[in-house]
This record gives structure tokens, C-alpha cells and sequence, in this order.
């Protein structure tokens, strides 16, 4: 009578049998993986206790071993595994409601690809360990010292998106731990937020003034007013570069007969192999807005409004053919910055202005005098993250009325300026007030903590 064979359970093994082989003893035994598959384990010994000692070692190394997927097996290099995973995050970029977005897939190409694959691309996953990827991440923070950058947020950063490859690695069983669970990098310095004064408020739309003036009578395109009005609108709504550029007449409503708004629903970004798209999302959920906006922006989108519109028509395109019809790209952040620079340089205010300090400024007024919770709303941060908040209460998708504190900011800036003109040309002082609120307002961590964020345009 034949016994029935024993059925194993994943990580377990059978008997171990020991016969002797041609002047050695022979141990062999059964072993079911992990993923249900089996195998046999066979080592040679002097004596009966070596070769049963040698075959149970085997086993050990056996069942610790990943045996891998199709697609990633433990002994692949560390590069595939890094192409894998920007392969499977481009396919996610592209699904109805992504839960990537496609330039956030590029910048974690280009991290790996300029800072892990040169250094880490041919070791083999099974060679990974935690001392290694640490010392990888120590190269990337020293080879940041004494430079003009530091790259201590390069390496935060290059060392989320490796966990992320190897995180994909352990789904696919080729690792049974991420060894860069454990990587440390230095504390990043949170910069301290900054802002404008009043008067650098009106240095500035002056300068940009001047400039689009210096380009009349001069070869090549007719001058568009659009770096003056973007430069309102951004002053006037707090709006991200990106977001000011994105926007269409069919957003904007300078209708006399209500409060004059532009909706945030969309911003320009780059994607690779595409260039620079509009985005039909904002940046956040809660990017999703609409602005009252003050009276100085009206005026700003006014000047550059044509005299048809339609709603799919760019309030910034990018060029306006010889038969007056506009082309319905809009034009890009990189031009905006373009024209930004050159005006500055002009004003010899070169380096005192980016589009970004626009926005920190407009959150720092706001949160003066209506309160950080308003600053937020308007700039398109969450408030807070309660669970009220979020599964009881509609967000509110009109941003509070703060039009009238912005205008006032364009107003002081030029009654100073007016007041320094006579005082320069005679007697005359500027009101108290005035000057009161020309002090340099610059954003304290407590003011604009929630109201900005300090991740760059």
C-alpha cells in the first residue's frame, strides 16, 4: 500500500532523505515557495549530518529568496526596475481622473535618471542593502556642498521616487524589504516666506509699464500689453504663473452688471514630448475656484480683451496673425518670464522679482488683514484637512471678497509715488497713513503658513 504524498503549505518542506552517492552522503527534500510552486533541494555532505546540515541551509536561502514575477526577477538590475516603474506610472498619468499627474512622472525621470541610474542602474536587486543606498544618497547631499545649490532636496526627493521603484520591486516579489526604507537625508531649511512692498509693488508695474513702451516703433512683433496685465492679474488674484496663463475669455467676467470674477479651473504645464499643455486641473482639488477680482485687474483685462471673443479664446495667446486672428494656444510661462526678465533688466531691478514672490506677496495682504484662513482659500491651499471638512461640509468654491484690499495695495503705491514727486519737486509730505502702510511687509511662518506653499512656481 503507497502512501499519499504530503500536500506542503507555501514556506513549508517535506522529510529530508539521506542515501549515500559515490563515496559521499546525498540529502534531498521537498520545498513548497512562496507563490505556490515547488521544488526540490538536493546538497552532498561527507556524512550524513553534513549533507543534512548543507540541505537545510539550502532551504533557508531558498525561501528567503524572492523568486521574482514575468516581469522583475530578484537577480535584475536596479536601472530595469527604475524603467519599469516610470513605464507603469506614465500608463497611470494617462488614466480618467489620474492619480499622477504626467509632469510629475517626468521629474521622477529625471531624477532617477540623473542621479540613481549612473550610480545604482547596474547593481542587481539582490545587492541592494541599506549601507548602499545610503551611501548613495551621502554622495548626492556632498556633491551639493560648497556649490551655488544645495542638494539636500534633490536627495529628499531622488530618495522618495527609489523607494517608489523598489516598493514596485517588492509587489513583484523580487525583494522581500526595501533597503531604502532606512535612508536618511539631512533636515531641509524651509525658507522664510517673503513678499513686496508697496512701493516694490509699484516699481514693478511701472517697470513693466516702461518696458512694453520701449518696444513701440521697434522691429518685430507689435507689442500685446500682455506682460502688464498678467503681471495685474497675478497681483490682483494671487493666481500661479501657470494658472494666470491657462485662462480663457469664457473664465473671465467683466460683466458691469455683477462683481467681476475669473475661475481657476485649468494651468499650463510641461509634459514630455507634448511641450507646454493646459491642463484641464489645477494644481490641487482645491485649486478649483473662482476670484471677485479688484478693480485695477478689470482695467489690466480690459486693455488686452479684443473686441470679439469666444470662449475658448486664450486671454494670453501666444500670437496674433496678419489678419488679426489670434491663435487659440495660449502663450507659454516660459515666454511670460521671458518678457519679465528683460523688463527688469530695463528697470535695473534684475533679480528682485520672480512670479512666485507676486504670489507670496498677494497671501501676505490678505493675510494681514482678512486672516490666513481667507489667504488659503483664495490661493487655492485647504484651510485645514478635518474630517468635517472633508466628508460633511460642500466646499466653497467662490474665494472670499478680498478685491478691496488688493486694490488698495495699487492705490497707496501710487499715492506715494505722487507724494514723492512733489516732495521732490517742493513742499509736500504723503499722508501718515500712507506711510504707515509702506513699510516693508515681509510674511512671517505664523501669517502665511497655510496660506503658502514653498514649492517653487
Amino acid at each position: 500500500m503507497t502512501m499519499s504524498r504530503q500536500r506542503l503549505k507555501p514556506g513549508e518542506h517535506g522529510e529530508i532523505f539521506i542515501a549515500p552517492h559515490n563515496g559521499t552522503w546525498r540529502a534531498k527534500v521537498r520545498v513548497r515557495r512562496f507563490n505556490g510552486t515547488e521544488a526540490q533541494v538536493s546538497r552532498k555532505g561527507r556524512t550524513p549530518e553534513a549533507a543534512r546540515l548543507a540541505v537545510q541551509n539550502a532551504l533557508a536561502e531558498r525561501l528567503d529568496t524572492p523568486s521574482g514575477s514575468a516581469e522583475l526577477k530578484n537577480d535584475d538590475k536596479v536601472g530595469l526596475a527604475a524603467r519599469q516603474w516610470i513605464n507603469e506610472l506614465r500608463a497611470k498619468s494617462r488614466w480618467p481622473n489620474p492619480p499622477i499627474r504626467p509632469q510629475t512622472v517626468d521629474e521622477y525621470e529625471r531624477l532617477l535618471a540623473n542621479h540613481l541610474v549612473p550610480r545604482l542602474g547596474t547593481y542587481r536587486l539582490y545587492e541592494l542593502t541599506p549601507a548602499v543606498c545610503q551611501d548613495w544618497i551621502n554622495e548626492i547631499v556632498e556633491a551639493g556642498k560648497g556649490g551655488p545649490n544645495s542638494m539636500v532636496v534633490t536627495a529628499t526627493q531622488a530618495r522618495g521616487a527609489f523607494r517608489g521603484v523598489l516598493d514596485r520591486a517588492i509587489l513583484h516579489d523580487a525583494l522581500r524589504h526595501n533597503p531604502a526604507d532606512k535612508i536618511e537625508v539631512p533636515r531641509r531649511k524651509v525658507p522664510e516666506p517673503k513678499a513686496m512692498t508697496i512701493k516694490d509693488v509699484y516699481r514693478l508695474r511701472q517697470a513693466v509699464r516702461e518696458w512694453e513702451k520701449s518696444r513701440q516703433g521697434r522691429p518685430g512683433p507689435r507689442p500685446t500689453g500682455h506682460l502688464p496685465a498678467a503681471v495685474d492679474v497675478m497681483l490682483g488674484t494671487g493666481l500661479r504663473i501657470g494658472e494666470v496663463m491657462s485662462l480663457l475669455w469664457g473664465e473671465v467676467n467683466l460683466s458691469p452688471d455683477g462683481l467681476p470674477t475669473v475661475a481657476v479651473s485649468a494651468t499650463l504645464v510641461d509634459v514630455k514630448g507634448e511641450g507646454t499643455v493646459r491642463q484641464e486641473m489645477t494644481k490641487t482639488d482645491a485649486g478649483m475656484r473662482t476670484i471677485i477680482i479688484p478693480r485695477f485687474t478689470v482695467e489690466a483685462l480690459e486693455s488686452v480683451r479684443p473686441h470679439q471673443t469666444t470662449p475658448d479664446l486664450p486671454v494670453f495667446p501666444s500670437r496674433r496673425f496678419k489678419d488679426g486672428r489670434l491663435d487659440l494656444t495660449p502663450q507659454t510661462p516660459h515666454n511670460i518670464r521671458r518678457s519679465l526678465r528683460a523688463a527688469l533688466e530695463l528697470a535695473e531691478m534684475r533679480g528682485e522679482v520672480h512670479p512666485h514672490l507676486l504670489r507670496s506677496t498677494v497671501a501676505t495682504f490678505v493675510a494681514r488683514q482678512r486672516g490666513v484662513a481667507d489667504a488659503a482659500t483664495l490661493l487655492g491651499h485647504k484651510v485645514n484637512g478635518g474630517v468635517t471638512t472633508r466628508h460633511y461640509v460642500e466646499r466653497l468654491r467662490l474665494a472670499p471678497d478680498v478685491s478691496s484690499v488688493l486694490q488698495e495695495v495699487i492705490e497707496i503705491g501710487d499715492e506715494q509715488a505722487t507724494a514723492e514727486a512733489e516732495r521732490t519737486a517742493g513742499p509736500g509730505s504723503a499722508r501718515a497713513t500712507s506711510m504707515r502702510l509702506a513699510e516693508p511687509v515681509s510674511a512671517t511662518a505664523d501669517d502665511v503658513a497655510v496660506a503658502e506653499e514653498v514649492s517653487g512656481w
